[in-house]
């Protein structure tokens, strides 16, 4: 079985390029009161064949995913990235994930990453499960330093959670 963060690292390349690219560069900043040197932004809807539901509960399954997101670099170094995501499983057994987060990059490269819930809603009347939200802390060199909110999904089997 996939570790925690193995497998939410292979649902975020479903996100797409632009938007794994965009994670890499952004991170904890305060945004410079100077304009923005780039502003990019993009929305679009995606279908995939979902490795991460085969991997993790051996179900074939292919999923839509409906993403939203900002880029903004000011000319300090520093940027901010949003991220909105949805993405809707066509086997019924497995829950629809949604979740959103902000990315604040100092310019030296530290970063503050906020995020609502990451909710899974199930589609058999079990209701839903909200997995993490809250802020996390990471260094220069990417390393999670401090942690704040809920963060369930480190501390559970993803299996326990996503499988039916």
């Amino acid at each position: 079985m996939s570790s925690p963060y193995r497998t939410r690292s292979r649902r975020l390349l479903a996100a797409g390029a632009t938007a794994l690219l965009s994670l890499t560069l952004v991170g904890p900043a305060v945004a410079s009161a100077a304009a923005p040197v780039i502003r990019d932004s993009d929305a679009y809807t995606v279908r995939f064949f979902d490795d991460f539901m085969f991997e993790l509960c051996g179900i074939a399954t292919w999923t839509t995913l409906t993403e939203r997101w900002t880029y903004t670099e000011y000319a300090d170094g520093s940027s901010v990235f949003h991220d909105v995501r949805t993405f809707v499983p066509d086997d019924l057994r497995i829950p629809i994930e949604k979740g959103a987060a902000t990315s604040f990059k100092a310019a030296d490269g530290s970063r503050v990453v906020i995020g609502r819930p990451t909710s899974l809603t199930y589609r058999d009347g079990r209701g839903t499960v909200v997995l993490d939200a809250g802020r996390g802390v990471l260094d220069e060199n990417g390393d999670l330093v401090q942690v704040s909110g809920k963060a369930n999904s480190w501390f559970v089997d993803l299996a326990d959670v996503y499988c039916p």
